[in-house]
């Protein structure tokens, strides 16, 4: 349920959404995808339409060994039995390669409504291998050649899906240009126009003609180097639309007038025989390699290797550099967060809590104990979202409720935030996360019993359908009610972009759930308490610490505590040396005793500072939800380019 207008499309820039009803993502490709190392597209299309068998087969194998063999996963991607497969074992790649009496079909975005429905296999084009790779996120796609404009374009219309499809994907697709047999003169005019940025690969800005190494026309820049290819990608991310490099061929092996010769004749051949539409390029590849003696399906295969090697270089660069190190130090995050003015995102929990205080000593020996009780929203996510709301701040509350009494009580509770910015999931068949909090007489949380079933709604897709906001967005926050698999696409979206994440560790239980893989290293600031910072430890492995020099300070006069606050910052230290290469700011909450607030500065210290608490005169009503108020109101003052003292005092 969406309170005010769900937001029914998304920008340009970001991730569509497929179903993962429809697609089967090997482990391999989805261990690497989560993990954030690197991946590659290739297309099927040259497996089922572009090559003969088994010449085909061979070809998609000795691709994929090249990249592997520079560490980087493969993801062939296509169609069998009316399922996307993103990775392919060999079998499925001869599966697809082999001649077969079951229609094989080559499938551009408009045909994966009829292939899947048909159960049918196909071969996805470039068009369609885009579509499925920027649904998962992979950002490098190495092909032959690119479709465009067909000879005679402007009045046929007959204009590749490949070009728009590239608009709309942040993704370097590396190839040897566009395909001989069509008007590249007119398909690089429509790249420009459509937004595509074109590069050639060290060739002093000829754009080849794939067989041939000119095809006397100029790409917009010229890139020598991986790295100078990496960072060209790095800066589309800035405008949504993808990267076209255009790798010459290394030895050419055919002139230019002879594959055009060959291919003029091919064309007037399809006029002949009616040949049309997307059965053209089959068949004038085919007629070509023909008429050339197969000179120019060896120049093909040979290109496709290439363009492997080149493809698995410029990911290693990319990669290398924009995923080390993961983090930022705390000046440079707080310099970014200035920069933005959209609504902080919080992803979380909400549930209604069942508060059984307490009024005399208490004792479990099967008496009845005086108390009272009071059913109040809650969960972190919640919490923190509304708290947010009250500093004066517009927030985007992603959280999932139940159609009940219950998920009706949070969503009125949310009146701070605005309607248009509060998208929880509605689910009549999962009642609203609720949780029993037993307090003792002053307050204090002794136990929790509850049902949080409701938070596995908060799933990938439901980001996705969001993901605008999530792009747009300062700082995002995520509580640890989220599952695991949601947890690491929206930390490895948030890292893509440069956007800080702000983990609320939620309770024991919980805390440690980023940290049983490596995506917590994609964290900015986390606050556990002493007992989560523990469970974070036991969950880190030692070699992970490095050795700091640590600056020591107290914050205000507190000679009550000084001898069990020196116990818990020394201990303290070694979990801190753990996480402080990557997670620049540590909050470690103290109740009563105040916190511990652990930060990298500039000069590659550590400044780990105790705050006490504050005196209160008055007797507290409650200390449930303090900690999420204290968060709250810590990121507001990040939000407001506070300093350090500020946002905590």
């Amino acid at each position: 349920m969406h309170r005010g207008a769900m937001r029914g499309c998304l920008h340009q820039h970001v991730r569509r959404h497929f179903s993962k009803g429809s697609m089967d993502v090997t482990a391999e490709v989805r261990d690497a995808l989560n993990n954030r190392r690197p991946v590659i597209a290739l297309e099927s299309a040259v497996i089922t339409h572009g090559l003969p068998y088994p010449k085909n087969v061979q070809t998609a194998m000795e691709m994929e060994r090249i990249i592997k063999s520079h560490g980087i996963v493969p993801a062939t991607i296509g169609v069998i039995d009316g399922r996307v497969k993103a990775g392919m074992v060999s079998e499925q790649i001869d599966a697809l390669g082999l001649p077969t009496e079951k229609k094989t079909v080559k499938v551009s975005r408009r045909d994966f409504p009829y292939v899947l429905s048909q159960g049918l296999n196909g071969g996805t084009t470039v068009s369609g291998t885009l579509v499925i790779a920027n649904a998962l996120g992979i950002q490098f796609f190495v092909t032959g050649g690119i479709g465009g404009v067909h000879i005679d374009g402007q009045n046929s219309m007959d204009i590749s899906a490949d070009l728009l499809e590239l608009s709309r994907c942040p993704i370097m697709v590396v190839s040897a240009g566009i395909k001989s047999i069509l008007d590249i003169g007119r398909t690089l005019e429509y790249l420009e126009t459509v937004g595509v940025c074109v590069a050639s690969y060290n060739s002093k800005g000829d754009f080849p003609a794939f067989y041939t190494k000119k095809s006397g026309y100029h790409s917009a820049c010229d890139v020598t180097t991986p790295k100078e290819a990496a960072n060209l990608l790095e800066q589309c991310q800035n405008t949504g639309s993808g990267v076209l490099l255009a790798v010459p061929i290394p030895e050419e092996k055919i002139t230019k007038a002879e594959i055009d010769i060959a291919i003029n004749n091919a064309l007037n051949l399809c006029a002949k025989q009616g040949i049309m539409g997307k059965n053209v390029t089959p068949f004038v590849l085919s007629e070509v390699s023909r008429v050339t003696k197969g000179v120019s399906m060896e120049t093909n295969i040979s290109l496709l290797k290439n363009n492997s090697l080149i493809g698995s270089k410029i990911a290693i660069e990319y990669y290398s550099k924009v995923l080390s190190p993961w983090s930022k130090p705390i000046f440079e995050i707080k310099k970014n967060i200035k920069k933005a003015n959209n609504s902080v995102v919080v992803v979380g929990g909400s549930n209604v809590d069942y508060v059984l205080q307490v009024d005399e000593d208490f004792k479990l020996d099967g008496r009845m104990l005086a108390g009272q009780m009071k059913q109040v929203s809650g969960g972190v996510g919640r919490n923190i979202a509304d708290a947010l709301g009250r500093f004066g701040h517009d927030v985007y509350f992603l959280s999932a409720v139940g159609g009940d009494s219950n998920g009706e009580l949070i969503l009125k509770s949310l009146n701070h935030i605005s309607t248009e910015n509060v998208v929880v999931i509605d689910d009549h068949l999962q009642p609203t996360s609720w949780c029993v909090v037993l307090q003792n007489r002053t307050g204090d949380c002794m136990a929790c019993i509850g049902d949080m079933g409701c938070h596995e709604q908060i799933s990938v897709d439901m980001i996705k359908r969001n993901i605008d906001a999530l792009y747009r967005s300062p700082l995002v926050v995520i509580d640890g009610n989220v599952c695991a698999e949601t947890m690491k696409f929206v930390i490895g979206f948030c890292n893509e972009e440069n956007i800080p994440v702000y983990f609320e560790t939620t309770d024991i239980s919980v805390a440690a759930k980023p940290f049983r893989t490596d995506m917590w290293k994609g964290l900015s600031f986390i606050s556990p308490n002493f007992e989560e910072l523990q469970q974070i430890s036991n969950a880190i492995p030692a070699r992970d610490r490095v050795n700091y020099a640590i600056k020591v300070s107290i914050n205000g006069d507190d000679g009550e505590f000084d001898d069990a606050r020196d116990r818990i910052m020394n201990s303290s230290k070694d979990v801190v040396c753990k996480l402080i290469s990557h997670i620049p700011v540590i909050m470690v909450t103290l109740g009563d005793k105040g916190l511990l607030l652990a930060s990298r500065q500039s000069d590659d210290t550590v400044s780990l500072v105790h705050y006490p608490a504050h005196k209160i005169l008055e007797t507290p009503v409650s200390a449930s939800g303090a900690g999420d108020c204290l968060c709250a109101g810590y990121i507001s003052g990040i939000l407001k380019g506070k300093s350090q003292d500020e946002c905590i005092t």
